[in-house]
């Protein structure tokens, strides 16, 4: 799949995936690894329930409708670090300037579907109650993503990765 973005978008989107990242990380900074019997296995655990409301918004992005609270947090830690890593490899088929942007597999096709889908969970908590241009800016990035997602979607369907 190949697509055309202007030194602006790419950006934007590279500012996008580094907000996940860096929420991801501050997420996981809460979170204790409990070692299991082999020195491969392991689980990390949260260490307090989920208090960001753009963090419960993207894990819930990838859970059933209507989880709890202690699923959110449960799940936390396995969501956070699969999102940091679709935001790493998303920005990763960035051109450093505007141009041409190939997503060469499959792989890459769902970084980018889940980088975009956690950016729009995590924008109407960061909008809610802020000043109404704050708010109007934020509508006018999820229109900008959801359009970028319908270009993928006619080719290859975006599915909750």
């Amino acid at each position: 799949m190949v697509g055309v973005l202007s030194r602006e978008e790419i950006a934007v989107l590279r500012s996008y995936a580094a907000g996940v990242v860096r929420l991801a990380d501050y997420g996981l900074k809460s979170c204790t690894w409990i070692a299991g019997r082999s020195e491969e296995s392991g689980l990390w655990v949260p260490a307090e329930p989920v208090h960001d409301t753009r963090i419960v918004a993207i894990v819930k992005g990838h859970l059933p409708e209507g989880s709890l609270d202690w699923e959110v947090a449960w799940h936390a830690p396995d969501c956070l670090t699969a999102s940091a890593a679709a935001a790493r490899r998303a920005a990763a088929t960035l051109p450093e300037s505007g141009g041409v942007v190939v997503l060469e597999s499959i792989e890459d096709v769902a970084a980018w579907c889940r980088l975009i889908g956690d950016v729009l969970a995590a924008l109407d908590p960061y909008a809610e109650g802020r000043p109404r241009e704050v708010q109007d800016a934020a509508q006018r990035t999820s229109d900008w993503l959801e359009a970028l997602r319908q270009g993928i979607d006619q080719i290859t369907p975006c599915r909750k990765a």
